[in-house]
This record gives structure tokens, sequence and C-alpha cells, in this order.
């Protein structure tokens, strides 16, 4: 008789837990059809939303004056701007003519667009890292720009571009302005500096890095452009037609205006005036022309003595030639002009201690002037403040050939032709030379710490060392750039120095 073994039942709880084991069909068919469910509901909400845009990185937009326009990418035409309207990277903004704008980037970065010009935000974002990213395609026109340091932070890898068909400009806390149009592109540096790379035809190819000093433009065109490519040095000193220009003492004014204020008095100061001759008419009364408007600051405004300037501004009426302030032709008014400026300084003693009191007419062009527009300002300074030194773009410059003079930035001369006066020991001579000087020499004496290339200079001339270079009276300082094929140019500088005697 066979014995047989009996076969081993597995119990029924175990046969369950393998079966489930090795069924996955359903989960799988629930897993893929909530992913589609999921896929189709986030592009359901796309469509549904695809014309709201998030506002967490946006640039804000004030309106100057005239038209402003926008292009979204979402929409297919340009519609009117207004200010603290909002902008995305993609947008596109134009101005059209006799229109200016501005646009406000993470709060401290302004960009200023002039009349005709076109920009399109490439790119603007901000990283949970703190890196923000900022670049401007400049299509056509003229900028003027102000990048704050704290913005665009090196440590935190930012970025802040300016590019246009020919240049990308790399920039960070820098006031610079640059122009594009068909012919060239045209980049100055008035602050900062500005590291510049011409762009050649292909894409992302870079023929040339020029590196931009504070004072110097570049000009990139076809006619230099073989120049640029063979490494030679092709900077110049900042034209003076654009530092008087009105575009851009406007935007210095808003940062710095005192050096804005010392610009306009120089060129007030050096423009022939042209009084309007003016007739014995009962009209001179004031009956044949509205009195000038004050918009600001309002009277018996009180300045702090910390400040040295206040800003006087109002508006004109239509048929005025002239606006005269205590006596003073403004030259930058032009008949027309709604507006008037006037800056009132501790420098030129137009702000003094304690009341000062401002009367502001207009004058027609057959010479009929208006009822005086009356102002009183209280200034706290306890003092008259001196001529201190200043570092001012430079507003003349003298060419030999394509070499041009120094320009003396400080000491103030507010009056070409007349000495600077001080009772100080020492003063501090500072200014530009053309980026192409080679040397500097002051007097025979020849700069050992200017750096060929660099467009600085400065030199003491002290009444205290052991051989002063500085003496009482009249002192001539002669400043001689040399530069290429023994070449040179200079400007002369007189200091009147009168030193104070102390009685015991």
């Amino acid at each position: 008789m066979k014995f047989r073994r009996k076969k081993r039942r597995t119990p029924y709880r175990y046969q369950r837990r393998r079966t489930r084991r090795r069924n996955f069909a359903p989960l799988i068919t629930f897993i893929i059809a909530f992913s589609l469910f999921v896929f189709l509901s986030i592009k359901l909400i796309k469509v549904i939303f695809s014309g709201v845009r998030s506002e967490s990185v946006a640039s804000e937009i004030q309106v100057i004056k005239g038209r402003t326009e926008f292009y979204f990418p979402e929409k297919e035409e340009w519609t009117p701007a207004y200010s603290e309207l909002k902008f995305l990277e993609g947008d596109s903004i134009r101005t059209t003519s006799n229109s200016q704008a501005s646009l406000e980037f993470f709060g401290g970065t302004l960009v200023f667009l002039d009349e005709n010009t076109e920009i399109n935000l490439k790119e603007l974002s901000e990283k949970s890292s703190g890196q923000k990213n900022t670049v401007i395609h400049l299509k056509q026109g003229q900028i003027w720009v102000k990048v704050s340091e704290d913005d665009f932070d090196t440590e935190k890898d930012s970025k802040f571009q300016v590019l246009t068909n020919r240049v990308k400009a790399h920039v960070r806390g820098t006031i610079f302005d640059l122009t594009t149009s068909t012919d060239q592109d045209v980049i100055r540096l008035i602050k900062g500096n500005v590291d510049v790379d011409v762009l050649g035809e292909k894409e992302d190819e870079v023929l040339q890095n020029i590196k931009v000093e504070v004072g110097q433009k570049l000009v990139v065109s076809p006619v230099n452009m073989e120049n640029i490519q063979a490494g030679q040095d092709v900077k110049e000193i900042i034209d003076t037609e654009f530092i008087e220009s009105e575009w851009h003492l406007q935007n210095l004014e808003q940062f710095f205006p005192q050096e804005a204020a010392q610009i306009r008095r120089r060129i007030d100061i050096t423009t022939p005036q042209e009084q309007p001759k003016l007739e014995e008419t009962p009209n001179q009364s004031g009956e044949g022309i509205e009195a000038p408007v004050i918009l600001e600051p309002a009277s018996g405004t009180t300045v702090v003595a910390s400040a040295d300037s206040v800003k006087i501004e109002g508006t004109a009426p239509s048929d005025a030639m002239q606006i005269v302030v205590n006596g003073y032709t403004l030259s930058r008014f032009q008949p027309g002009d709604r507006k008037w400026v006037y800056f009132a300084s501790t420098k030129f003693g137009t702000l003094l201690p304690g009341e000062n009191n401002y009367e502001i007419i207009a004058v027609s062009r057959e010479g009929q002037k208006s009822a005086p527009a009356k102002l009183a300002i209280t200034y706290q300074g306890t003092t008259t403040p001196t001529n201190t030194e200043a570092s001012v773009a430079p507003i003349t410059a003298a060419t030999i050939d394509d070499f041009k003079s120094p320009v003396i930035t400080s000491p103030p001369i507010l009056n070409p032709g007349e000495p600077y006066q001080t009772s100080a020991p020492a003063v501090t001579i500072k200014g530009i030379v053309d980026p192409k000087t080679n040397a500097v020499e002051v007097n025979g004496f020849r700069l050992q710490k200017f750096v060929p290339g660099k467009t600085e200079f400065q030199y003491v001339a002290n009444s205290q060392v052991a051989s002063p270079n500085f003496k009482t009276g009249e002192n001539i300082f002669e400043i001689v750039a040399f530069g290429p094929d023994n070449k040179k140019a200079s400007t002369t500088l007189k200091i009147l120095y009168n030193p104070v005697t102390v009685t015991p």
C-alpha cells in the first residue's frame, strides 16, 4: 500500500494577499485618469485666465508729457499708457513726438525715455535668492538711465543690461545715456562705469569689449567699426551740447540738483542776454500781460540748514517773451514755454540765511512787464557757505585737431576768465582729459598717479608743504595733456589765494 502525501493547502488569507499584490491594473488606470484630469484642468485654467498678468515683478511708468503707448504680447495693437500702469517681461513701450516718460524698476532704478523712443522689456525677473535681472532692448530713440547699485548686487549675480542692434551695455550703480539710430549708437557715461560689448552680425557674437569711463562717450557706427575691431581707442569726452541739453539737466537734477544748478548757472553766465527794449507805455504796469504763477515751493516755506539750494518753478503766460527773477533773466526759458525753473543756491548768493524774497515777472515781446509774483523763503543756515569742491560734468572742451583740451571740474569757475578765489591753504584741482591722453602735467610736474586710458586727474596746490606750489595772491596753473603722435592740449586755471589773518 502506497502512502500518499496530502497536498498542503494555502490558507485563504494568504491567497487573498497574493491576489491583491498582483492586480495593479485598477491603480494604474486611476493614476492615468487623474493625471489626464489635472492636465486638462491646467490647460482650461490657462485658456480662461490667459489675459490675467502677474505683477510680482513689474516696472511702473510715469508719463512726463505727451503721449506714451504700450504693446502687450497678448495684444496686436498699440494702446495709450497712463501713469502708474505696470509692465512685465515681454512688454513694449514707446513715446511719440514731443513726449517723455519714465519707468521705475525695483524701486531704485529709473529709465527715462525721450521722444520717439521704443523699448522692449526683454527680461525682467527676480529670484527667491534676491537675484534681479533686467534686460532692455532699445529699438530706437534715446534713454537716460540711473541704475541702483543696491538693486543689482554683484554678490547675488544680478544684472542690468541695455542692448541695441550694435551694442550691449553691462551696468551697475551707473548713470548713462544711450542713443540708437540707423546710423550709429552713442553711449555717454555720467557716473559709475559701463562695459560695452560691440556686437557682430552673428547671434551672440562680440567683436570687442570696451570699458567706458566717467565723462566719456563711445560712438559705434559702420564708419569706425574697423577701428574698434582693431582695438583702437575710439572714446571721446562727452560733448558739451549734451551736457548743456535740457534733456540731460532735467533728469540729472532729480538726483543731483546741486550739480544741475551749477551747470545751469554757468550756462546762464556765459549766454549773452538780449534784453528787450522797454517802451514807455501805460501797459508796462502789468495790464497787458498776466503775471507768472509759482507752483512750488509755497510762500513761507522753510529750507533746512543742510540744504544748499531750492528749486523754484511755475508756469508762464502764453505771450511771455522772458521770465525775470529778481532782475535775472532766465536764459533757458524760450518764448512759448509754459514752464519756467529757477534754482536759488547758496553757492551763487541767491539763497542766504534768514528770509529770502523773490519777485518773478513776465515780459512780453513788446517789452510789457507783468505784475510780480512774489515768494518768501526762510533759510535756516547760519552762515553763507563758501565755494566747495564739486564733481561736475564738463561743460566746455576746446579741440586741437582731434585731441581735446583738459576740462577743469573743480574748483568751480562760475565766470570764465575770472580767477577762483579762496582763503584755504590747499586746493585740489580736478578735471577730465581726452581718453587718448598718455600723461598729464601741471606747471611742468608730471602726475605720477595718472593712468593712461583714464579720463580723470587731480593735483593738489598746497601752501603749507616744504616746497609750496601755492602762494598768496594770484596763482596760475597750466594743465597739459599729452596724446599720441606728439599731440598736446592745455588749459589754464587762475586761483587767487587770500589767507585769513588771525589777530591775537
